[in-house]
């Protein structure tokens, strides 16, 4: 996990390492609570990290990141709110575009599950509103989102997967802890930040391409789907909802390439590659 009070972006493929080929594109991966930059993505029988294992067979010309970030529930003593990894997550990726023009001027698609989606919103208005980072608002050309509450979520069901989700998290536990992160807050229906965050976002979705899974399988030992599919999807013009019959946490573990959600987003990915 990233250190406390702040985010590390990781590379987890370049082309230009292993096929001596310059990338056509950044693909950024976000993952959401109880999260991990590499196993949150990573199938939990096959041990396949599909961004790392399977991608890269499709679509070579894509350069990994993948922003690791302190998302634990409980035992979680990072300050740092949405704004904060928001900020974090856009320092670390203008650090590493800076290396040269080719860099600077790649397109880019983020990837973002559960509470990344919101981390990557709350990035992009940051970066419309400040100079810093207005390229990479301006170079951003599409949008995954794997079961992004963008509507928030109950309360007392955000907190029910938080005792669900601890056991399935890297690293130690430490239960006696009852109050949540204030990133649990954060999601909660109705919060002020997240439908602040959800009116300014509509005003820049027409500039990306969007893609909204949402999740129709219950999360395992409970009759709930965690985001339901009103939350999941926003209803913007530019957006394609599709549903994925795993649950929230399966939801972004593809098995093999032969998996409905990776064959999806292989495609939507390579229709913005081809765009240029």
């Amino acid at each position: 996990m990233a250190p406390k009070g702040g985010g590390i972006l990781y590379t987890i493929y370049d082309p230009e390492v292993s096929h001596s080929r310059v990338a056509k594109l950044d693909l950024v991966l976000v993952h959401g609570l109880n999260g991990d930059h590499i196993e949150s993505w990573t199938h939990q029988e096959s041990g396949i990290c599909w961004p790392r294992d399977l991608l890269p067979e499709q679509l070579p010309g894509i350069r990994v990141l993948s922003f690791s970030y302190s998302a634990d529930i409980y035992a979680n003593t990072s300050v740092a709110g949405i704004r904060d990894n928001a900020q974090n997550l856009l320092s670390s990726l203008r650090d590493l575009r800076e290396e040269g023009a080719e860099e600077e001027s790649r397109p880019i698609v983020f990837a973002a599950h559960s509470l990344g989606g919101i981390i990557v919103k709350q990035a992009l208005r940051m970066a419309h509103n400040d100079g810093l980072f207005k390229s990479l608002g301006i170079l951003t050309r599409g949008l995954i989102f794997f079961g992004t509450p963008h509507a928030g979520s109950d309360h007392k069901r955000w907190l029910g997967m938080a005792k669900k989700f601890a056991p399935l998290a890297p690293g130690p536990r430490f239960f006696g802890w009852s109050r949540p992160s204030p990133l649990v807050e954060s999601l909660t229906r109705n919060s002020r930040e997240l439908q602040a965050l959800c009116d300014d976002f509509r005003h820049l979705a027409s500039e990306y391409d969007i893609v909204s899974f949402y999740e129709i399988a219950f999360f395992p030992g409970s009759k709930n789907i965690i985001v339901s599919q009103t939350s999941a999807v926003m209803g913007l013009p530019r957006e394609e909802p599709i549903p994925l019959d795993q649950h929230h946490m399966d939801m972004v573990r593809f098995e093999s390439e032969s998996d409905s959600g990776f064959i999806i987003t292989c495609g939507r990915l390579g229709r913005i590659m081809g765009k240029g």
